[in-house]
């Protein structure tokens, strides 16, 4: 008989581990709790995301007995040639698609970065395109520089901003902003607006941005596997995208290995 009533709290906390995982605070941001609240729950309302140039949606999902919100993007935009843009600037081959934005959702989950929120495709009303978990921050990095509010451990802080350049440069992202890095209560950093990234260059565009590197990461990215990122994301990369990516993963670990060198592993890797 005891058996018999454990074996019913085990299903119903199975039941509803989704529902428990979203009531449970910072963690619940990423994982299979967090995707499959986001591609099962029922949208019970639709609204214009009040910031950003791609349109966006706010939706609010229930499951569950659960509520929370997720940022719908459906834009798909890709032009051949040369865009030029209202600074002056231009680029070749431009692409802003929602599908990239679960792509780095992807590649962070295999290399264990821990930034981006969860992402999966989703049909809304008929639009398709993806639903990033909403996360709940204090400020946007803007705002803190803004109001000049210090974190309260600055190696900490310094050693995630670290993470976040490497990342960029890994996933060829080309509109990283202080108004797309996110601080949490506890001075966690979350990264949204991945829909302009995985650019098809072979070269990092800014090397000198990375200057110290997580030991643990430079694993992580070693884990980069082309197998693995075409079942993962190759719904959403081409060929050429994913080759690029593991080739500016080559370059990254190429760097890190020179540096070492001339200045010593203990100024350069972190753990």
């Amino acid at each position: 008989m005891k058996a018999a009533r454990r074996l019913l709290v085990v299903l119903a906390v199975v039941a509803a581990w989704p529902a428990l995982a979203v009531q449970d605070g910072a963690s619940n941001y990423q994982g299979p709790a967090a995707e499959q609240f986001l591609l099962k729950g029922r949208i019970a309302k639709t609204e214009d995301a009040k910031e950003g140039v791609t349109q966006s949606k706010i939706v609010t999902v229930e499951y569950n007995g659960a509520t929370h919100r997720g940022l719908f993007k459906t834009i798909d935009e890709s032009k051949a040639g040369v865009t030029t843009f209202a600074n002056g600037s231009g680029e070749i081959g431009f692409q802003d698609s929602w599908q990239t934005e679960i792509a780095a959702y992807q590649v962070d989950l295999i290399i264990g970065l821990g930034l981006v929120p969860a992402t999966i495709e989703r049909k809304v009303g008929s639009s398709v395109g993806s639903i990033q978990w909403f996360v709940d921050y204090k400020m946007k990095e803007a705002e803190r520089r803004e109001q000049k509010i210090a974190p309260p451990d600055l190696e900490t802080w310094n050693r995630a901003m670290l993470k976040v350049r490497l990342f960029d440069q890994l996933i060829a992202n080309v509109d990283r902003h202080l108004k797309n890095i996110l601080v949490t209560e506890n001075f966690e950093v979350r990264l949204i607006d991945h829909s302009r990234s995985f650019r098809e260059n072979r070269e990092l565009k800014a090397p000198g941005d990375l200057t110290r590197f997580s030991k643990s990461l430079l694993e992580g990215i070693k884990r980069l596997e082309k197998k693995e990122l075409k079942k993962r994301a190759g719904r959403y990369l081409s060929d050429a995208q994913i080759d690029r990516l593991l080739q500016r993963r080559e370059a990254i670990l190429a760097l890190a290995k020179k540096l070492v060198a001339e200045r010593g592993e203990a100024a350069v890797i972190y753990p």
